[in-house]
C-alpha cells in the first residue's frame, strides 16, 4: 500500500530517516564513531527494507530469520568466498 502511494512513501522514507539518526546517536552515546555508526544503521535498514516484504508474504518465518538471510545475501555480494587455490 505505501508503494503505490507516493504521498505514503514519502512519510515513510521520513519516518526512517528519523529512526536512522535517533538509532546512530544512541550509538553514538555507547563510543561509536558518527560516520562507523550512521554506516552500521543504513547497512541494517537496508537489511530490514529486503526482509520485511519477505516477512509480510511469509508469515510462518521470523523477520529474525528473514533479516539473517538478507544479511547472508548482502555478504555474499560484497564479500563473494575467496576462490580455493589447487
Amino acid at each position: 500500500m505505501i508503494a503505490a502511494n507516493p504521498a505514503l512513501a514519502e512519510r515513510d522514507l521520513i519516518k526512517l530517516a528519523g529512526i536512522a539518526d535517533v538509532l546512530a546517536a544512541a550509538l553514538e552515546r555507547r563510543g561509536v564513531e558518527p560516520g562507523k555508526a550512521r554506516f552500521i544503521i543504513d547497512v541494517v535498514l537496508a537489511i530490514h527494507r529486503r526482509a520485511m516484504p519477505r516477512w509480510l508474504a511469509e508469515p510462518d518465518t521470523t523477520l529474525a530469520q528473514l533479516m539473517a538471510q538478507a544479511a547472508a545475501e548482502l555478504r555474499e555480494v560484497v564479500a563473494p568466498p575467496a576462490p580455493t587455490i589447487r
